[in-house]
Formats: C-alpha cells, structure tokens, sequence
C-alpha cells in the first residue's frame, strides 16, 4: 500500500469516526431544533468555514462547476433530511447501522451506470447485508422495522448517490471547490425545506443546543466531510463505501456511551452479519481510480 492510499484510508476512517460520534449528537439536538432547521444551520456554517478556508479554490469556477455542486450538494441535503427524520423514530445504533446499505449500493451503481465490473463478493456481500437487516426487522425486544428504520434504508440510496456523484464530479471540478459548494447547496435547500414542510415548529437555542450544533457543524460537517472529500479524491468509490460505512460501528459504540442504549442479542446478530457483509464487500477487487480524478485534490 502506498502512502497515497495510507492517507486516504486514513482520512476515511477518521471521517466515520466522527460521523460515529454525531448520531448521539444529532439524537439529542432534535429536542430542540426540526430535522430540516440542524441540516440547513450545520451546512451554513459549514459552508462558511470552508469558503474561507478554499477561498484560493473557487477562483475560476465555471457554471458547470456550480452546477455539479448543486447536484452533490441537493443529493446530501436529502440523504441528511431523511435520515435525521427516520432518527426520530428509531434509535441512534440502528439508524447508523440502517445507514450502512450504502456500501452495498455503490458498487451496484457505479456496475449500472458506469460500466464497473461487478464481482462476486459484491453478490454475496448483498446477501448477507438483506439477512443482518432481516434479524434486526425481526428482533421483537426492538421493535422490528418500523418507520424510522425504512426512513434509514432509503437515506441509505441518496448516501450511495452522493458518494457515487462525489466519484464523478471530481473528475472534472477541484475537489477543494466541490466541498465549498455542495456545502452551500445543501445548506440552501435544507433551509427551502424548513420553511416549506417545518415552518410551524419552533428553534429552541439554549447553551446544550448550540454546542451540539456546533459540533455538527466544526466536527461532523466541516472537518469530517472534507476529509471525505479529499480521501474519495485519492480512492474508488466502491472502497471509499467501505471504510466510510465503519461509521455505524462507532455510532453503536457512542450511542451505548453516550445514550446508555441496550443492544439485544438480535440486534448484536444482525450487526455481526451486516459487518461481516462490510468485510465481504471489502473483498472484491478494487476499480482503480480514473486519473483525472486521482489529480483532482492537487
């Protein structure tokens, strides 16, 4: 392994670390602020701390450029929405496993609508995530597959597109730029979002609320995000899906932490399948990434 790809890999796992630790986060400010209101608020200020940081990057932008961030950003935005709702009706360990489906979509994507060779551990891979997901639908102490947890699998898809449309638009935009401005686009139609379909609910600030979303805001979105940004750059998407799905693990851990949530046996079942399904995935040869975008961080 070179260090080029130590350093991805490195980005990367930092990257589902501190997205582990923001379920618990993120489980709590919902006391305070609507799912749609947190997205638009960290993003803002995420897109802000970033603009200041890649100012020297955006020089140059093109409408098409903008346009990418668009798509990248609007594709976050609903992957954040729907998963923050579906937290609201689950618990914070399950919804960060739940997420994880993404690993399996990417590669099935990227085989659909780019040519990717599919392999056979994707196959199998596939599988065993449809029977870890299946042990924790049926794990009666839990609850089964309520309404927050199909809300997870479908946030799931828009997280495989958003890492699928990451791939792609760093191949033709700076990848410092794209951070910049998918931040801003999703900061924006979270906030549309608010107003349409949350206008009725209240903002509670309080010294606890403002801290957590600060957090979100610095650590989770800021920092995180641009290490995923800048570690895809340097790595396939399909691989990229597998350290990054490493998230859910550490969401379990934090949410037992931090929440004193309990995990039934079941549920330890299914998370055991679904993480050696990770592995499986992890077995499949890797696409090497294409050049223009292994430059696009430089």
């Amino acid at each position: 392994m070179t260090k080029r790809e130590l350093l991805a890999d490195g980005m990367l796992l930092l990257t589902a670390l501190i997205w582990g630790s923001a379920f618990a986060v993120v489980k709590n400010t919902l006391d305070s602020f609507p799912p749609a209101a947190i997205i638009a608020m960290r993003y803002a200020i995420a897109a802000i701390l970033t603009g200041l940081v890649f100012r020297r990057h955006l020089r140059g932008i093109t409408r098409a450029d903008v346009l990418r961030g668009a798509l990248v950003g609007v594709l976050l935005s609903l992957a954040y929405i729907i998963q923050t709702v579906g937290l609201q009706h689950t618990t914070a360990g399950k919804n960060a496993f739940l997420t994880t489906v993404y690993v399996l979509l990417v590669p099935f994507g990227c085989c659909v609508f780019f040519g990717q060779k599919l392999h056979g551990a994707n196959l199998a891979a596939a599988g065993m995530m449809l029977l870890g997901i299946g042990l924790l639908s049926l794990d009666g102490e839990s609850g089964g597959l309520n309404e927050g947890d199909v809300l997870t699998l479908i946030c799931g898809v828009f997280f495989a597109a958003h890492i699928i449309a990451v791939e792609r638009c760093q191949q033709r935009t700076d990848a410092y730029a794209l951070i910049v401005l998918q931040f801003a686009f999703a900061a924006v139609f979270a906030a549309a979002y608010h107003l349409l379909f949350e206008g009725g609910s209240t903002l509670e600030f309080s010294a606890g609320s403002i801290g957590s979303l600060l957090y979100l805001a610095i650590f989770s979105t800021t920092l995180a995000m641009s290490l995923q940004n800048i570690g895809q750059s340097m790595a396939p998407a399909s691989h990229a899906a597998i350290l990054l799905s490493l998230e859910s693990v550490f969401g379990v851990a934090f949410s037992c932490l931090l929440l004193g949530e309990r995990v039934t046996f079941r549920m330890a079942a299914g998370f055991a399948v679904i993480f050696a399904a990770l592995i499986v995935g992890e077995r499949a040869p890797k696409t090497k990434a294409d050049p223009a975008q292994r430059n696009a961080a430089g």
